[in-house]
Order: C-alpha cells, then sequence, then structure tokens
C-alpha cells in the first residue's frame, strides 16, 4: 500500500471519527495544560457557548464550579500519570452566562496533539436530577402524609403485613416491629375472615378499583374493636400487593346498636300499644302497627303498607283530614283528636278520632304518625247512656199515664162489653172498638214494664232453656207466614244471672220482628255461643233475618219511642227490650243493610 493511500486512508478515517464526535448527545471537552484544545457541538451548547473559538484557549478552571476547582489541577496531574480512564462522577459546569449544570463527566487520558490531555465526556444531567429531586419530594410528601394521616393504612403482601403506619400500630396496641410479617387472621376475627373471603375480599383479579369492608378485629389486649374501611390492588416491590385504609369505628358501631335497640324497642312498643298507630309519607302508609291492622281487619301489614291513606277515607271526610295532614307538617305542633270516617272491607263505616304529629326523621323521611281511637263503643256507650236517660224519664211518665189511663180504660172496655149485649146486630163495630182497647191496654202494659222492669227477682238461668222456650212459642206464627226458625248452639252455655221472663219478652221482640220482616218467607237464623271479651266470659246471641233491611238513618233512632219501621208499630218493643238488656248488664247492637237483612246481636255477662 503507498504512503498516499495510508495518508487518504487516515484523512478519510478522522472525518469520519470527527463527524461522530461532532454529532454525539454528550459533550465532548478535550483540554490540555488545563487549557480546552477541541470542544464538540454538544458541549459548546452545554457551556453557553455560540461557536467554538469562545472556547478554545480558554482555562478550563472558569468552566469548572468552585466546589472542585481548588483540587482540580492536582487531580489532573494524577489522573495523567495513572494513565487510565477515570469513573463516572457528578461535576457542576458553570457556564458562560453564569448558569450552572448538573453533569455526569467521564475522564479519559489521551494524547492530542502530541502532548498529554484529557478527553471529558459530558452529560447534562440537569434535567434527571431535577426529576429525581422531584421523585425524591414526591416520596417524602407521600411518607409524610401515610405516616401522619388520621387513618390506618397498611400493605398486606403473601399473606403478611409489609406496612403499617404508626396510626394503625397504635389502633392496634402493637409496637410497629411487633407487626412486620404478621398474618391478617391474627387481628380479624375468624368468623369475620371467613366472610371476607367468601366475598372475593383476597381475589386480586376481582376487578374492583377499591373494595369496602366492615370487620370485627382483635385489639393486642383482647378486646374487640370494629375496623371499616377501604382495600385496592396495588404493585409493592415489584409484585401485587393489598393496599387499605382503616379506622376504628368502635363506638360508632356501639353507637348504631344503641340506636338499633331502641329502634327496635320503640318499634316494639309502637307495635304493642293499644291504641291504633299509623305513619304515613305523602300520604303514602309507611308503617300500622297491630291494633291499626286489626281496626281495618287484616294480620299482615303487607296488605296496607305503600297503599294510599286516603283509600281508607271516607270520601265525605278526605278534604277534612288532609287539611289537618297539612297543618301537621307546616306547624310541626301535635293536633288535637279530631273525628273522621274509615271505610273497611265491605263497605263497613267505622266511627274514629285521630290525633298527628310529624316526625323529622324516620327512614330518612318527614312523616306524621296518628294515634287513632275506634268511637264505635264509644258512641254505642253514649248511645245507651243517652237512651238511658230518655228511658228513666219515660219510664217515669209512663208510670204516671199508665196509672191515669188504666181507670178510664177499665170503664170504656165494660160500657163496650155492656153495649155489644144490648146491640148484638151491630158486632162489627164493637169488635173494632174492643180491639183497639185491648191494643190500647198493650201499650198501658209496656208503659207499666218501662216503668219498673227492674224490680223482678234474679236467678241462674239456663239461656239455652230460654231461647229454645220462646223458639217454640214462636214458631207457629212463623210456619204461617213461611218463615223457618233455626236454632244453633255452638258449644255449652254457661248460666247467667237473670229473670227469664224479662229476657223471653226480648227475645220474643227480637225474633218476632225478624219474622215479621219477611212476608214474603224466609229463614230467621239464631246463634247461642260464649264468647271471650276484654272484660270476661259473655254469652252472646246472634239473630239474623233474611228481610228487607232498615234504612240507615232509622238504626241510630231505634230504641226511641215509636220509633219503628212496622205500619202498627209503636217502638216501645225495643225499647223494653233495651231497658231489660241493661238492668241485667247486656248489650243489644244492631246493623242492617238494604235488601240484605238484619242482624242483632245481644250480649249478656255469665255467672
Amino acid at each position: 500500500m503507498t504512503k498516499r493511500s495510508n495518508e487518504y486512508m487516515l484523512r478519510e478515517s478522522r472525518e469520519r471519527y470527527d463527524a461522530l464526535v461532532q454529532y454525539l448527545p454528550d459533550g465532548i471537552l478535550v483540554h490540555s495544560d488545563c487549557r480546552i484544545v477541541f470542544a464538540n457541538e454538544a458541549a459548546i451548547r452545554l457551556l453557553g457557548a455560540t461557536a467554538v473559538d469562545e472556547l478554545l484557549g480558554q482555562p478550563i478552571f472558569p468552566f469548572i464550579h468552585p466546589e472542585y476547582a481548588h483540587q482540580l489541577e492536582e487531580k489532573i496531574e494524577q489522573f495523567l500519570k495513572a494513565g487510565r480512564p477515570h469513573r463516572s462522577a457528578f461535576r457542576k459546569f458553570v457556564r458562560l452566562d453564569g448558569g450552572i449544570v448538573k453533569t455526569e463527566v467521564h475522564a479519559v487520558p489521551i494524547t492530542f496533539d502530541g502532548k498529554p490531555a484529557v478527553q471529558l465526556i459530558i452529560r447534562d444531567m440537569s434535567e434527571w436530577i431535577r426529576m429525581e429531586e422531584t421523585l425524591h419530594e414526591k416520596d417524602d410528601l407521600y411518607k409524610t402524609l401515610v405516616e401522619h394521616v388520621v387513618a390506618g393504612v397498611f400493605v398486606e403482601q403473601n399473606g403478611e403485613f409489609v406496612y403499617l403506619n404508626p396510626y394503625l400500630v397504635k389502633m392496634l396496641g402493637y409496637q410497629a416491629e411487633e407487626m412486620l410479617g404478621r398474618k391478617i387472621e391474627e387481628i380479624v376475627d375468624e368468623d369475620e375472615l371467613h366472610t371476607l373471603r367468601d366475598s372475593h375480599f383476597f381475589v386480586h383479579d376481582h376487578g374492583q378499583k377499591q373494595f369496602p369492608f366492615r370487620v370485627k378485629g382483635k385489639h393486642k389486649d383482647g378486646s374487640t374493636i370494629y375496623l371499616e374501611g377501604n382495600s385496592s390492588i396495588i404493585t409493592f416491590d415489584g409484585q401485587e400487593a393489598l393496599l387499605g385504609t382503616v379506622q376504628d369505628v368502635t363506638m360508632k358501631y356501639e353507637r348504631e346498636q344503641l340506636l338499633l335497640q331502641n329502634a327496635k324497642l320503640y318499634q316494639r312498643i309502637m307495635m304493642c300499644m293499644p291504641e291504633p298507630i299509623v305513619i304515613t309519607h305523602n300520604e303514602r302508609v309507611l308503617y300500622v302497627n297491630r291494633h291499626a291492622m286489626e281496626l281495618v281487619g287484616v294480620t299482615d301489614d303487607s296488605c296496607i303498607v305503600g297503599r294510599n291513606l286516603f283509600d281508607y277515607i271516607h270520601e265525605n271526610d278526605r278534604e277534612h283530614v288532609r287539611g289537618k295532614l297539612s297543618w301537621t307538617i307546616s306547624m310541626d305542633e301535635p293536633t288535637s283528636f279530631s273525628e273522621a270516617r274509615i271505610v273497611l272491607s265491605g263497605g263497613r263505616v267505622l266511627e274514629v278520632e285521630a290525633s298527628n304529629i310529624s316526625i323529622d326523621n324516620y327512614m330518612g323521611k318527614r312523616v306524621v304518625l296518628s294515634v287513632i281511637r275506634d268511637l264505635t263503643e264509644r258512641k254505642r256507650s253514649e248511645e245507651r247512656m243517652l237512651r238511658s236517660e230518655k228511658l228513666s224519664v219515660i219510664g217515669q211518665l209512663a208510670a204516671g199515664v199508665a196509672h191515669e189511663i188504666r181507670n178510664p180504660l177499665t170503664a170504656l172496655k165494660g160500657f163496650t162489653q155492656l153495649l155489644r149485649t144490648k146491640y148484638r146486630d151491630e158486632t162489627t163495630y164493637f169488635q173494632i172498638m174492643e180491639g183497639e182497647l185491648d191494643r190500647i191496654n198493650l201499650i198501658v202494659n209496656e208503659f207499666m214494664t218501662l216503668a219498673k222492669p227492674h224490680l223482678s227477682p234474679f236467678q241462674p238461668g239456663n239461656m239455652d232453656a230460654i231461647l229454645q222456650s220462646v223458639v217454640s212459642i214462636l214458631d207457629t206464627q212463623a210456619i204461617l207466614m213461611n218463615v223457618e226458625i233455626i236454632y244453633r248452639l255452638q258449644g255449652e252455655l254457661p248460666l247467667t244471672n237473670c229473670n227469664e221472663n224479662q229476657l223471653k219478652q226480648v227475645f220474643v221482640n227480637v225474633i218476632k220482628n225478624a219474622v215479621e220482616a219477611m212476608p214474603d218467607g224466609g229463614k230467621v237464623m239464631i246463634t247461642a255461643q260464649t264468647m271471650e271479651t276484654l272484660n270476661g266470659s259473655s254469652i252472646h246471641i246472634q239473630v239474623k233475618d233474611e228481610g228487607q233491611g232498615i234504612p240507615q238513618e232509622l238504626i241510630r233512632r231505634l230504641g226511641e219511642p215509636f220509633v219503628t219501621t212496622k205500619e202498627k208499630g209503636t217502638g216501645l218493643g225495643l225499647m223494653v227490650s233495651t231497658r231489660i238488656l241493661e238492668a241485667h248488664h247486656g248489650t243489644m247492637h244492631i246493623q242492617s243493610a238494604p235488601n240484605e237483612g238484619t242482624t242483632v246481636d245481644i250480649s249478656l255477662p255469665v255467672l
């Protein structure tokens, strides 16, 4: 190979090397005798120059940060004597504009233009160091947050705790070194742990970002604590782990349990209260107690809960009730008891009175609690008292009237019979006169009964025998009117303290009314049985016919004098019967509907 060829190859190789060095991303800086003799493009930019001429021939020392400059000359001399590359080190270079550049420097001893020189390979590490410092700052920030957050934090990996923050360690009563390496089952109740496993708490691929949990834990001292928190899957030291946050909710749990117990207690109190209670929200029924269900006639609250309250309110009373509910909500005060009518199954109407009060938070809603009272018995008692007062007044009046009527009545009857014997051809008129006189005498006798029904002595009586006797008396009349009297005894009847003749008069009046209510024939059903009530045992007799029924406007007035559905009736029969039953401490209740017949319920106390 010729000398020219060698020179050509060397020149070509140097040009390739120069091009490679010039375009390297790292700065290349060569200094000899502590002066810069070469700099590539990256080095020029790194030191803040615009051209290489600004650097060539310049001493190296002004570009070295003062932290390293005082040792630099001695270190360069030692480095050149050693004759081997220097490991990477972090250095700070000073730019021409005074800025500081943090770098990583690799030094290599070389010969440049026949002189010993040092080649510096400089990498700008400012951005990397800035990122690292930022990461350290964030790491410190996160560590501070986790260490001082007012919540327990743990990392569980491969079934063991690998990290617990001080708050959680203190919460469980341990020292930090005691907890590392412990298994989760050591601080979680065994039954609770099974629940967690069943709920896929430990399954890392369940796809949930967070998994809330609430468990019963164990304190170091053996006491029970209740823990609540969230967990999620993270990567820790290159492996999957469970990160969780925990709060001690023992006091909260105990308060919840106390509130739950109180709620159950209040619910039991409301359920067992002797008066019906209904809770409504926006006119919808949310709760009814046992007595409210009994009032409506159902055994399951699902038949009522969820329905509109006004499905049970009589249409004529709805506006009144709606106004009361609105007033309760707006004024936040209980209302006084006010009367209304509710409609039960079968169209039966019940008179009640109710008082309302609003409750701010029932199942998260503002509701109205209504206390309801059935007025049926009170109304009956008032009616009985009013009727008793009427009977007392009528009885006193009847005693005097009857006494005054009887004397002239006896004379009229005697002279009528005398005239009948004298005028035998006019018998028709005399029969009418005698019939009307007998009718007057019957009314006078009923007046006398009204006046003194209680004077007859009482003794133990057999109700079954009394009823059978009355049925046998009226059976013939019933057959003539095509009416069948059916008497059914449901179980043995106890004795009752009574006057048998007076009770016979009561049942004669009631059963005779039932027979006469069916001019076209039918059936009269009579049942007798013993029933248990709040006041003890009683004998209950029911007489039911298939007649035309009694108009509602007359039912309330039955028992008043001369209030009757019969063309020639006086109404005194029921009045006398009511007086007799009162003397026996009994009651009589009449129910009737048009074209459905009439039912008379009579109750008498047992002996």
